[in-house]
C-alpha cells in the first residue's frame, strides 16, 4: 500500500502556513476578545471610553477575522483538496470528479425529490462525477423547518443524486420511517419482509427494477436508521441520516496539524464508503459482491477504530 501524501510538499507548505497562523493568533487573538469584555465594564463609564473601547473592539476583531479564521478557512479546503486528488488518483484512478467546498444545489434536489419538508437548507462538501458512465453528485447536508423565529433541525446526512443511462426506474418513493400521517392517509405499503414502506405508481416495475437493491436498502436502515429514496427514469435521489464528518473528521483546527495519518485513512475510509453506495445503487455490484464487500468493511471499521485507540 503507497504511504500517505501526509508528508509530501505540498502538506509541509501547508502546515508551516498554519504554524504561522497559529503564532498570530497567540497575540490577536487573546486581545480580540478582551475587548468586548470590556465593552461591558466600559458601558457603565463615560460614553467617550466607551467610544473608545468599541472602536478597538472592532478593529482587534477584524484584524482577527480577517488574519486568522478566513485565511484558515482557505487552509482547510486546500488541505481536503489535495488529500481527496491523492486519494482519488492512488485508489480510484478511472473515476473523474470535481470537489466544491460549499454549493447550492441541495434545495432543487430536495423539492423536486419531495422525501421531506424544510424550508432552510445548508450544504458543504460537494463532489460530483462520472464512474464507470454513472453521473454521481453527493454532499453533506443539513436541513431545517424556520417556523416564525425558531428553526428546527429535521435532517442531517449525506445526499446522493444519481443519473444512470439506460434505466428506467418507476416513480417511486423508499422510506425507513415515513411518519404517522403518510401511514393512515398516503398510499404507503409496508415491505415486511425487508423493513421498509413505499409508495410507487407502479407496483410490477418497482418489484422488477429495484428489487435487486431491496437487501442494501435492508442493510443501511439497520446502519444509518432514516433512509429516503426517491427514484424517477434513470435517476435516484438518496437521503441518509448520517453522523459522518464528512471531509472533516477529524476536526481540523488551528492547533491541530495537518500533517496527520487518521485524517487521511478517515478521507479514504469515508470516499471508499460512499462510492460503494453509489456502485450498489447503479446496479454494479451482484448480490454476493455487495455481501462480501459488507464483510470487508466492518472488519476495516473495526481495524480503524482499534489502530485510532492504540494511538491515543
Amino acid at each position: 500500500m503507497k504511504k500517505s501524501p501526509v508528508f509530501d510538499k505540498k502538506i509541509e507548505s501547508l502546515e508551516e502556513e498554519r504554524i504561522q497562523l497559529l503564532k498570530k493568533s497567540g497575540w490577536v487573538g487573546p486581545l480580540a476578545f478582551f475587548i468586548p469584555l470590556m465593552l461591558i465594564i466600559a458601558s457603565s463609564f463615560i460614553s467617550m471610553q466607551l467610544a473608545l473601547f468599541v472602536g478597538m473592539g472592532s478593529v482587534l476583531l477584524s484584524m482577527f477575522f480577517y488574519s486568522v479564521l478566513i485565511p484558515f478557512d482557505e487552509l482547510k479546503v486546500q488541505v481536503r483538496e489535495y488529500l481527496l486528488k491523492e486519494f482519488m488518483k492512488i485508489y480510484h484512478p478511472n473515476i473523474s470528479y470535481r470537489y466544491q467546498p460549499n454549493k447550492n444545489q441541495v434545495k432543487d434536489f430536495i423539492d423536486s425529490s419531495r422525501l421531506i419538508d424544510c424550508n432552510e437548507y445548508e450544504e458543504e462538501d460537494v463532489i460530483r462525477g462520472k464512474a464507470n458512465n454513472i453521473d454521481f453528485y453527493l454532499s453533506e447536508i443539513k436541513l431545517s423547518q424556520k417556523n416564525g423565529k425558531s428553526s428546527t433541525k429535521v435532517f442531517q446526512g449525506i445526499l446522493f443524486k444519481l443519473q444512470i443511462p439506460g434505466r428506467r426506474f418507476p416513480n417511486a418513493q423508499i422510506q425507513s420511517k415515513p411518519g404517522l400521517l403518510k401511514k393512515m392517509f398516503g398510499s404507503f405499503s409496508e415491505n415486511r419482509l425487508f423493513k421498509f414502506w413505499y409508495d410507487t405508481d407502479d407496483q410490477e416495475k418497482f418489484e422488477k427494477e429495484l428489487g435487486p437493491f431491496f437487501p442494501f436498502i435492508r442493510h443501511l436502515i439497520l446502519n444509518q436508521k432514516d433512509i429516503r429514496i426517491r427514484t424517477k427514469n434513470d435517476s435516484i435521489t438518496i437521503m441518509m441520516k448520517s453522523d459522518m464528518k464528512f471531509l472533516d473528521d477529524p476536526k481540523p483546527s488551528l492547533s491541530r496539524s495537518f500533517k496527520d495519518e487518521l485524517y487521511y485513512q478517515k478521507i479514504g475510509q469515508q470516499i471508499n464508503s460512499l462510492l460503494f453506495i453509489v456502485e450498489a445503487f447503479a446496479g454494479k455490484l451482484d448480490k454476493k459482491e455487495v455481501i462480501e464487500r459488507l464483510e470487508l468493511k466492518e472488519i476495516e471499521y473495526r481495524k480503524l477504530g482499534l489502530d485510532r485507540l492504540g494511538n491515543e
